[in-house]
């Protein structure tokens, strides 16, 4: 028995694809067409592959070729295939085959020994055979078959026609051969079908014992996996390529076929240890018949290329890292203009692998794109939802860096789930996955099968968070061009993905959302400053790193908290990342420790003699289309709450089909109509309406919504002044001045079709609202706002580092727009009574409301206690987005509040995602003591 060579590799453990390439159509060798080539095998010696052609003696005499295979760069691409030589097979006498007389469909090569397989022809009677050849393509000698291998002319028994012989092999120590019908034998059972399976025979032979009948064993050929374009049409789907490992384990290829639909081919991973040999059984019963066990490993439809007729597959050269290549090829069947020849190469890896292999140390898998195997871990948690189904892994032996995540998330939606605890085996596909551009993806194995191996070691107890290993205090500070743990808080989430994690319980600092998700942070809340309800108030330094996301994802349903609550410790999940932000899962219910903030603050303000009281209010998405307690609740608000202010800035109010979308609906006049009358049912003011309906599709808003900004007043304290028609560009002007000084248009629009309020990078801008009111024997000039969202800002955990803040120049634009129009306003009439109301999106500290706000007038939220200062709550800091400026006129003597109702709130307590901000203003003329 000759030796293997020293190029022979030991079981992959990995997979890559490394490219894919077409031979050129009516290929020809020395005169010869090229073609039908639907078996490999490697020739160490020569550095070549034998690809053996179906021809059957019909376009030339039969034969296989050389072909000389170029990875010296590692890839597979156009040229690196080319025809190098050609061998016929002879007969025993040393002649050519003679016209359909073998149907040649399965090479292997074992030394000097060279084995071809015939599939025959059933349907005229011709038997397949195994024969071995020598390296000159001489038959030597044909292997003993049993007899039940033999069509019988009555397609009762023996192999079916076209579904016999395809496959063969060699061990890599050459001493097994194995062979495989394509399908079952006709007295076996069915050939595969829609929803039906097929047991194929694998044969093995010893090559050291001449004449020695084959073990047998079943092969379960999967079912057809689509459902053909009509019951007539041709389909099949079949063992046609085996590549051994070694006497029990081996690679097996399956090609499918639907006419009108294509071509589907997986390698899967058999296994012979422990299957019933079937040898000397003529007709399998499956009872008592345990057959090889196999798993799905690569699914070649995930390599974004069309598939065609692949048939031959093996083991190629090696390459320059070390690895090896995997080559299959596509039999054409001599119709180019049909089909391809299309030849694909992976390059497999025999290196164990681990979580921490997986994972790296880095934010994207050194191994993301390849196909698994042999990965073991002990599973730390499931999740088992209508959308998603998977496992976290966790690794009872963890290595010694702490760069690289000891966990890894299984997509198990193809395999059967285990149990917590439980040891596992998983083989699939790495991936990195990600919802957009913007976010960082996580390492995730997309299972392909699953083995459960028993209860796990117990694994090492979870990493301590806070008390233990800190949260590092920057994000990133090198663009993610360098992985730091221990710098940078970015990376060192990485370094815990996927993995457990324990927190000594903590304070609430952001509410339970609908997403099912809260903010917590340590009790002294990392050194924030503290709002009113107990949480962290976002200062220019940013907000406090160390806080950590809990979700829902695993244990359910979070406790509707408010801000201020505390979680009783150790709560213990695993580290999750998604929509930009880390996250930890908590593998039990969470304890609460102690309730949060109330969510049930009234204003201080009443009405007083000679002042007006206004409020600013974003009511998140309001209609009438949407649920009536939401109109009860605003309505409660504005009318208890804040004590029916005479005059109220609205943002977000949609049109009345709500966000519906398609539909051409602008008005929000039953909206605005029904809010009003909800305000007076609860004890409030019987407010007018101050609007302009916007364009179509063009404020912004949910898709169809059609957000825009109102005024509600009350007309026993404020009378609108209506002055002309404005549509959704009509721009209002200044003239008169002095105490004459009016609005050209009220209500009417400001700098309406200026840059500042076009569309930004699709983002719809809310058009400010300039609206004149007489109050008190005076004059007012309300301007409503709701500047440009932050929505298309990269978030602060975000894929892009350094963040991106292009919206922040959106909102200067139309800051210098509204500043403009009330210095217009001034210089007119400097004792002007002038109000820019609205949320402005943005802090008291930046660019756009600095400017806003720069004397000679004045930001009334800055007249609020610091730890009341907020108006919204992001990512667990509390932030001031809505703000009232006013000028001089009305800045003496003026009382500003936010009234805490929803921000520091859960959903379904909060009637919005804002706090409306109310203050109290005199309405005499004097400005000046």
């Amino acid at each position: 028995m000759p030796a293997a060579p020293a190029s022979v590799v030991a079981e992959p453990t990995s997979f890559e694809w490394i490219g894919a390439l077409e031979l050129p159509r009516d290929l020809r060798f020395e005169g010869e067409p090229v073609g039908g080539l639907s078996s490999l095998a490697w020739e160490a010696e020569a550095g070549e592959l034998l690809a053996l052609s179906d021809d059957r003696s019909e376009l030339a005499p039969a034969r296989f070729y050389r072909l000389r295979l170029d990875l010296a760069d590692g890839r597979l691409d156009a040229g690196d295939l080319a025809v190098v030589g050609r061998v016929r097979l002879l007969d025993a006498a040393g002649r050519p085959f003679a016209r359909r007389t073998l149907d040649p469909e399965g090479i292997a090569l074992a030394g000097e020994r060279l084995f071809v397989s015939s599939e025959g022809e059933a349907n005229v009677g011709q038997a397949p055979f195994v024969a071995e050849f020598d390296r000159a393509g001489r038959e030597r000698r044909r292997l003993a078959l049993p007899p039940r291998y033999l069509p019988d002319g009555g397609r009762r028994s023996g192999v079916r026609d076209n579904l016999g012989f395809e496959s063969l092999a060699v061990t890599p120590a050459r001493d097994f051969l194995f062979a495989a019908t394509e399908n079952a034998l006709a007295q076996d059972g069915p050939r595969a079908d829609v929803g039906v399976a097929s047991p194929a025979r694998i044969l093995r032979w010893r090559l050291d014992s001449p004449g020695a009948p084959p073990s047998e064993f079943v092969y379960r050929v999967e079912p057809i996996s689509v459902t053909p374009p009509d019951e007539s049409a041709f389909r099949t789907n079949g063992l046609v390529e085996l590549v051994a490992l070694s006497p029990t384990r081996l690679l097996a290829l399956e090609r499918q076929f639907v006419s009108g639909v294509g071509v589907e081919a997986r390698i899967y991973r058999v296994d012979l240890e422990g299957a019933t040999n079937v040898a000397g059984i003529d007709r399998i019963d499956a009872a008592g018949v345990i057959p090889a066990r196999k798993q799905e490993w690569i699914d070649l439809g995930e390599l974004g290329v069309p598939l065609d007729n692949l048939e031959g597959m093996a083991f190629g050269p090696p390459l320059p890292d070390g690895r090896r290549a995997l080559v299959l090829i596509a039999d054409e069947n001599f119709d180019p203009t049909a089909q391809r020849a299309l030849a694909v190469a992976f390059a497999a890896d025999i290196a164990p692998v681990t979580i921490a292999g997986v994972q790296g140390a880095g934010h994207r898998s050194p191994l993301e794109g390849r196909w698994l195997t042999g990965l073991e871990g002990t599973v730390s948690a499931i999740v088992d939802r209508p959308r998603e189904r998977g496992v976290w892994l966790e690794s009872a032996a963890p290595d010694a860096d702490g760069a690289t995540s000891e966990g890894l998330f299984v997509d198990a939606r193809a395999v059967e789930l285990p149990s917590a605890g439980e040891r596992v085996r998983v083989a699939g596909r790495v991936a990195e996955v990600a919802r957009d551009p913007g976010q960082l993806p996580v390492t995730t194995l997309e299972a392909s099968a699953l083995e459960r191996l028993g209860a796990g070691a117990p694994l090492p107890p979870p990493v301590p968070l806070w008390s233990g290993r800190g949260i590092p205090a920057q994000v990133d500070d090198d663009g993610v061009t360098s992985f730091e743990p221990e710098r940078d808080a970015l990376d060192f989430w990485e370094s815990l993905e996927s993995m457990r994690v324990e927190l000594p319980g903590g304070v609430v600092s952001g509410p339970t959302t609908g997403y099912g998700e809260l903010v917590l942070l340590p009790a002294d809340l990392a050194g924030a400053p503290a709002s009113a309800a107990g949480g962290a108030l976002l200062t220019p330094a940013g907000a406090p790193l160390a806080r950590v996301v809990l979700s829902r994802r695993i244990a359910g349903e979070l406790p509707r908290l408010a801000v201020g609550a505390r979680l009783a410790g150790p709560i213990t999940g695993v580290v999750d990342y998604s929509f930009s932000s880390y996250k930890v899962l908590p593998l039990a219910p969470v304890e609460v420790e102690a309730p949060g903030f109330p969510c049930a603050e009234t204003t201080p303000f009443g009405d007083l003699p000679g002042m007006l009281t206004i409020a600013t209010f974003n009511v998140e998405n309001f209609s009438v289309a949407g649920p009536p307690e939401r109109v009860a609740g605003i309505a409660g608000v504005i009318a208890r709450a804040l004590g029916g202010p005479a005059v109220v800035a609205l943002q977000e109010v949609q049109d009345d089909s709500g966000a519906q979308g398609g539909d051409a609906v602008v008005s929000a006049a039953d909206t605005l109509a029904a809010l009003a009358a909800a305000v007076s049912a609860a004890g409030g003011p019987a407010y007018e309406a101050v609007v302009i309906d916007p364009e179509l599709d063009r404020e912004g808003g949910q898709p169809g919504g059609n957000i825009r900004v109102a005024l509600l007043v009350d007309p026993r304290r404020a009378r609108v002044v209506r002055r002309g028609e404005a549509g959704p560009l009509s721009e209002t002007g200044i003239e008169g001045s002095g105490s004459a000084t009016r609005l050209t248009l009220s209500p009417g629009r400001v700098a309406a079709r200026s840059e500042a309020f076009t569309l930004a990078g699709g983002e719809g801008v809310r058009r400010s609202l300039a609206v004149e009111l007489e109050a008190g024997g005076a004059r007012l000039f309300v301007i409503v706002n709701h500047w440009s969202s932050k929505y298309q800002d990269d978030r602060a955990f975000g894929a892009v580092q350094p963040p991106r803040r292009p919206t922040g120049s959106r909102r200067l634009a139309q800051a210098r727009e509204i500043r403009a129009f009330a210095e217009r306003l001034l210089a007119a009439d400097a004792d002007a009574r002038v109000v820019v109301i609205g949320d402005l999106n943005d802090y008291p500290w930046s660019e756009p409301v600095e400017l806003i706000s720069r004397p000679p007038l004045e930001n009334l939220l800055l007249r609020v206690p610091a730890a009341r200062r907020y108006t919204f709550n992001f990512e667990g800091a509390g932030q001031a987005l809505d703000h009232v400026v006013v000028s001089p006129a009305l800045a003496r003597g003026a009382e500003a509040e936010v009234v805490h109702l929803d921000a520091d709130c859960p959903e379904g307590v909060r009637v919005s995602d804002h706090d409306p901000l109310v203050v109290r203003v005199r309405l005499d003329r004097r400005t000046r003591g």
